[in-house]
Parts: structure tokens; sequence; C-alpha cells
């Protein structure tokens, strides 16, 4: 494949990611819309809105998988295709069931996007190239955080909360049918003088071996699995959920101006994103020093919020979530590091356990988030339940920072 062609793939890849977060985060905006429109309860609604993760984290790694059996040319056809028709689906829903099988068919379809990327990236450049390549798809997939807050807030007072879907999935589904025409099914030949080296070193190994025993032989695999656990859980549990009420909770501050306090989140992921990659990459050219300062920056910055007694005005708590998305966004060089520590025939397999894991992480730090706050609440108030929050939240990550320490160096200098 040529440069401009791989490149164009790669733009596409980017469009993709941004489709794939502006449909994964768009229900928030459009809650008392979905429980008139189907008639249901808020438990009803986050049944609904769960459904999407959890389809999305259990096929992280069948999809890894395909990825490295089939291709990423196939893999995202057919797990696009799907997302398309989830996205269709839910546009025209009538009832709460039909509307939970639509966010099923999206999270399903969605989920063939990341991985096949990440896999993309390992087959088509350099690995010196991987880190911040990621960024930069990551970065621009955070566009669509922003699309699906006030952008969308703003079309559905105009037009209702169906039309953005149906866009959405016709949209998509050129993004999809793009990337089919450019992608070639096989590797091209810079691919084969990059995988050289695996092969070199994994040269005399049983082909028929499973994923299993390269897991056994690298145990190592825990230490990125555990630190992607606790940073990109605690990370996104606030960003995706808790942001905005704990200001309105707390500080008694307006929804709209506490949710323009969080977009700086998304801000600080688009950023950080880029930032770590080329540093990682060009500037300090190892992975482990970077998550070391990455994740001590995190942790300062819930050390801040863990402090907070007040309010602090509108653009100094906007720039700490600023920095809460800037630092967390060092989840990137993680995924680096995974890509780098495992041969690359299986990288996607690798790539699909860490993502499931990651998402899984979500969904668990919201729940124990939510109790917190539930059982805090009820006899010390929002103010100190919160602080319990950002108090487990600092434990967590303090885990991580130690575990840093344990991480092995996965950049080769050629």
């Amino acid at each position: 494949m040529d440069n401009k062609r791989r490149n164009f793939v790669f733009i596409i890849f980017c469009l993709l990611f941004v489709m794939v977060l502006f449909l994964r985060s768009s229900p928030a905006v459009m809650v008392h819309d979905l429980m008139e429109a189907f008639s249901i309860t808020s438990s009803s609604l986050g049944v609904m809105s769960a459904v999407y993760f959890w389809v999305y984290g259990f096929v992280q790694v069948p999809v890894g998988i395909l990825s490295d059996r089939i291709g990423v040319r196939y893999t995202v056809f057919i797990f696009g295709t799907v997302g398309v028709v989830g996205a269709f689906l839910f546009a025209f829903s009538q009832t709460w069931e039909m509307a939970t099988t639509a966010r099923f068919l999206t999270g399903l379809g969605t989920a063939g996007i990341w991985v096949p990327a990440l896999k993309y990236l390992s087959l088509s450049y350099s690995p010196q190239k991987f880190a911040s390549l990621t960024g930069v798809i990551s970065s621009v997939g955070c566009v669509g955080l922003i699309f699906s807050s006030y952008p969308l807030a703003y079309i559905i007072e105009r037009t209702g909360w169906r039309s953005p879907f149906l866009v959405s999935s016709i949209i998509l589904l050129v993004f999809i049918i793009c990337a089919w025409i450019l992608m070639e099914s096989k590797p091209n030949s810079s691919t084969t003088e990059q995988d050289k080296g695996s092969s070199s070193q994994n040269a005399g190994e049983n082909e028929k071996s499973r994923f299993v025993d390269e897991v056994k032989r690298y145990y190592k695999f825990i230490y990125f699995i555990a630190w992607a656990f606790f940073v990109y859980g605690v990370l996104f549990s606030f960003q995706m959920l808790w942001g905005v009420a704990y200001l309105q909770d707390t500080f008694s501050i307006d929804r709209e101006i506490a949710g323009l306090s969080l977009m700086f989140a998304s801000f600080g992921l688009i950023i950080g994103g880029p930032f770590w990659g080329v540093v990682s990459d060009r500037i300090l050219k190892a992975r482990k020093s970077i998550l070391v300062w990455g994740t001590l920056g995190f942790l300062a910055i819930l050390v801040l919020f863990l402090c907070q007694t007040y309010y602090w005005g509108f653009w100094v708590v906007s720039f700490k979530y600023f920095f809460l998305g800037f630092f967390g966004s060092v989840f990137l060089i993680n995924m680096t590091c995974v890509k780098e520590y495992f041969p690359l025939k299986i990288t996607g397999t690798a790539l699909g356990i860490l993502n499931t894991l990651m998402i899984i992480s979500v969904g668990i730090f919201q729940g124990i988030t939510g109790l917190l706050i539930e059982h805090f609440n009820a006899s010390l108030g929002s103010f100190m339940a919160y602080f319990n929050v950002f108090l487990l939240y600092c434990i967590c990550i303090g885990l991580a920072f130690i575990i840093t320490f344990f991480m092995p160096e996965t950049y080769k200098k050629s």
C-alpha cells in the first residue's frame, strides 16, 4: 500500500472513532427525551445505557482475535455494518425493548473499530510512530464527545432526538464503505520488514501455541492490565458520569456551567493524547518514564479534588478538569506498551484483552462511586460523600503509580 493510500485509511479510522465516541455518549443529553418517548423510569434507562458498555467490553477479545485471524479490513466491515444497523434502528425505535436491542447492536458494532485501528497501525507504520499515531486517533475521536454535548443538545431542541441517529447511521455507513475500499486484505511490505524483529525473536516457537501460553511466558502483562484498570476506570467513571453531578451536588453549580467545566476534560484528552505520544516516540524515546510521570500528575490532580473545600471559580475548576483529562490520556502509552510487548501476530488479541478490562473497569468504578455517594450522602452529606470517592480514587491511582516501577520498558531503539 502506498503512503498516500495508507494515510487515507488512517484518516478514515480517525473519523470512525469520532462516530464511536459520539454514539457512545450521545444519550447523556437526551435522558428526559428517551424516558418520555418510551415511557420508562430512570432504572430502565440505566439498563438501556449499560447494555452498550457491557457488550462493547465483552467482545473486545473476539474482535482482537478476528483482527489477527481474518484481518482488519473484514473485521471493521462486519462489525461496522452491525453498528450502522444499531444506530438506524435506534432512530426508529418505538418501544424500550426495541431501543435496548438497538443500543446492544450499536455497542456490538462500534466495538470493532478501536482494536482493529491499533492493529492497522501495527501493520502499516513503524513501531516508533505507534504511540504518536494512537494519540492522534484518540484525540480526534474525542471530538465526538464534544459533538455529543452542547452541539447535539442544540440540534435536539430543533429537530428532536431521532434525526441525529439517522444521520449518524448514514455517516457511519459511508466511513465503513470507504475503509473497505481503501484497505487491502494483506499486510504491505513495510509490515513484513517490521515483523522481522518479532519473527527472529520468536523463531523456533510452536506456531500452534495458544495465547494463554504467551501470557504465562510474559507474566508481566498483569502489570499493564492492573494499571489500566485503575487509571482508565477512575478517569472515565468521573468524566463520563459523575463530573457534572460532583459540581452540582457539592457546590450547587448550575448544570450548564458544570457541563462547560467537564468539557475541558475532553479538551485535555484531545491535547494529551498526541502530547504523550510525541514525547514518548521522539523526545524521551521511552515508555516507562512517561507512565511514571503521567500517573504521578494524574494523582496530583486527584489530590487537588480531594483538598477542595469550596468552589474555586469557573476557570480554576475548568483547568483542573483539563489536566485530569490531560494526564489521564497517558493510558494510550500503556496500550502502546502492550502492543510492543507481544509478537506482532497476536497484538490484536493482546489489545483486545486489555481493552476488555478497561471498558469493564469503567462500569465497576461507576457502580462503586454511586454506592459510595449514596451511602455517605445519607449520613454525612454530599461534600463528605465525594470526599470519600476522591479518597478511593487517590488510593487506586497511588497503587497504579507503584505498579509503574515494576513495568518493563518496551521501547525498542532502532
